[in-house]
């Protein structure tokens, strides 16, 4: 029997990383789109080369990260299919604060490309102001947080709405990784 074609040949997805994000929400979907073929770019505050650490136990002292293939900021928005934004805490606090990273969600909602984002990794979504009427969950501490930016949040594992797909958290990666491969496939 032949494996199945993959499904994500010559797409290129962005898979955003920094210090103290989910391991399980950086590696599951990288090594995944890899399956499908995709080719996976490794961006992350600090430009090419950088091994971040994951949120371990206590938030910054997890496993390493694949080093990454370029800085945020040189990223080309209309060279990508997709954007994935993994959670963790202290990951995404730094990416909601970095400015390129908030331009690059901007310009990939512009181009209708398709943003992923699990766990805490909405704050970014909710900094870079693109939730206002969308559809989308998140974990359920940050539910005030995702309303506030006017987001019709529900509680469900994974929600897609359009190009946007969100997730509450790493135990909800098989569906999350569902809906953002049937979206990248369109």
């Amino acid at each position: 029997m032949k494996p199945p074609k993959p499904r994500l040949k010559k797409k290129r997805i962005a898979l955003l990383a920094a210090e103290g994000v989910h391991e399980h929400e950086f590696w599951t979907p990288y090594y995944r789109f890899k399956e499908e073929g995709a080719e996976v770019l490794v961006a992350g505050p600090d430009g090419k080369g950088v091994v971040y650490r994951g949120e371990g136990r206590l938030g910054k002292g997890g496993l390493d990260l694949a080093p990454t293939d370029c800085a945020i900021e040189d990223l080309k928005p209309g060279k990508l299919d997709a954007l994935v934004i993994p959670g963790g805490i202290f990951g995404p606090l730094t990416l909601r604060a970095h400015e390129p990273a908030l331009d690059l969600v901007r310009s990939m909602d512009r181009r209708r490309k398709v943003i992923g984002a699990i766990c805490h990794a909405q704050w970014v979504l909710i900094s870079a102001g693109i939730l206002k009427g969308r559809r989308a969950t998140s974990p359920g501490d940050i539910r005030i947080d995702m309303e506030n930016a006017g987001a019709k949040w529900v509680k469900e594992e994974a929600v897609r709405d359009g190009h946007l797909v969100t997730a509450i958290y790493f135990g909800y990666l098989p569906a999350f990784l569902r809906l953002l491969i049937a979206a990248i496939e369109e």
